[in-house]
């Protein structure tokens, strides 16, 4: 899933707040985003949309 990073580019991962479970994937550019990203998506395990922030790909 996470091969190899292309210069600032990195694969990060979206954590649910609810559930604490890993729903989603996304690349980021750490040159122009420095800080952590938060998204309002769904969660299909609680059925609504929670905030996700973001966390290491394992």
């Amino acid at each position: 899933m996470a091969k190899a990073k292309k210069g600032n580019v990195e694969i990060i991962a979206l954590q649910c707040t609810e559930c604490k479970r890993r729903n989603y994937t996304t690349k980021k550019n750490r040159k122009n985003t420095q800080s952590k990203m938060e998204f309002n998506k769904f969660c299909k395990f609680d059925k609504r949309h929670t905030l996700h922030k973001e966390t290491k790909v394992k």
